[in-house]
């Protein structure tokens, strides 16, 4: 570095190595600010979105269960108005906040009053919507369980057998393969179906530390009984 000998010229160098440097330093500092001051306002909405959708899901999860009770009770004008806000909340979560996890729960949600109301087709298409949106592979895994035995439901077992090939289960593959079972009960391959439940049944004592799941043991054995 240059040695001034005067104070003068060191201003003078000062000044010039600002001239040339000093527009590039502060377009620097301007960016850096802006992104981020835009970091902190993405972080602030999405956490207002966040809560926001928590607060009508809970909304949700509440006229859900109203509507059981007037279904229970038969009530049928009560149920029926309690059913509309059920569908106007589920739908405005899918609109209004797709991306979030409560919008899948939302359409999980709708899935399940379209099969009390014996839609299976609108279940189907709430519950395709739901795990091809959702970001949780847990999640994904239960409303991929969940659209296999609806499209079961409407006779559709070759497409239900393929849904459930679609993911790796994971943890659940105890679970699918119940439902893989159940399938081919409904099918009539009463083999293959004891051959799914026997598969879940070791499955199930593999993940349950040696005690398998009592349901699968009670769909086997009566296969066996049957058989």
């Amino acid at each position: 570095m240059d040695v001034y000998t005067t104070e003068e010229q060191q201003i003078e160098a000062m000044k010039k190595w600002w001239q040339k440097n000093g527009t590039s330093i502060l377009t620097g500092i301007i960016v850096a600010l802006v992104a981020v001051l835009g970091w902190n306002f993405y972080q602030q909405n999405q956490q207002a979105n966040r809560e926001a959708a928590a607060v009508l899901y809970s909304q949700l999860v509440e006229a859900a269960t109203l509507a059981d009770q007037y279904r229970i009770a038969g009530n049928t004008e009560q149920l029926e108005g309690q059913l509309a806000t059920v569908t106007h909340l589920g739908k405005q979560l899918k609109n209004d906040f797709t991306g979030n996890e409560y919008a899948v729960f939302g359409a999980m949600m709708l899935a399940r009053e379209a099969m009390f109301d014996n839609d299976p087709a609108a279940a189907e298409q709430q519950l395709q919507w739901a795990a091809a949106n959702t970001s949780s592979d847990p999640t994904r895994l239960i409303a991929t369980q969940r659209l296999a035995r609806v499209q079961a439901e409407q006779e559709k077992y070759d497409a239900a057998l393929a849904t459930l090939d679609e993911v790796e289960p994971g943890s659940q593959a105890d679970a699918f393969e119940e439902v893989r079972g159940d399938i081919y009960l409904a099918m009539g391959e009463r083999d293959k179906a004891r051959s799914a439940y026997k598969k879940a049944i070791d499955l199930s004592t593999e993940l349950n530390q040696g005690q398998p799941r009592p349901i699968l043991e009670f769909k086997y054995n009566n296969l066996l009984v049957a058989g």
